[in-house]
């Protein structure tokens, strides 16, 4: 399957999904992403189960040391300076409301929001990482 059929799939089923954290959020939106392009990963796995509600997940990334989401993504994937991301490439996006895992779609990039998915421009983008 190409990179390309294979986001796709992956963003029709994720933003199919009622928002949810700790299962169907921007975080795990992410992680089904990035372990679809390398399932060795398994960071839906790794963290399943670990936050019920945003508070939970800020509670979650400090347990394990990290003072952010880029910190976190870094530990798994290759960071690459946020222009040269490309297809399915995992973002940090810094929006309104805070910091949101994203993906990149091209020339676009996508999120998970509790109000269904959400698309930005390069300059949300704080951090990327190759998949």
């Amino acid at each position: 399957m190409s990179r390309f059929r294979t986001l796709e799939r992956i963003v029709t089923e994720e933003m199919a999904k009622p928002y949810q954290y700790g299962v169907a959020d921007c975080f795990f939106f992410g992680c089904r992403v990035a372990d679809a392009f390398d399932p060795s990963r398994e960071m839906v796995k790794t963290y399943s189960g670990s936050y019920r509600t945003l508070m939970g997940a800020q509670k979650a990334l400090r347990k394990r040391g990290y003072k952010s989401l880029s910190e976190l993504f870094r530990k798994h994937l290759e960071p690459c300076a946020p222009a040269q991301a490309g297809l399915g490439d995992i973002v940090i996006l810094q929006l309104g409301d805070g910091e949101h895992v994203g993906v990149c779609a091209g020339t676009h990039y996508i999120t998970k929001t509790e109000r269904g998915g959400s698309n930005h421009n390069l300059s949300a983008v704080k951090a990327a990482f190759r998949t």
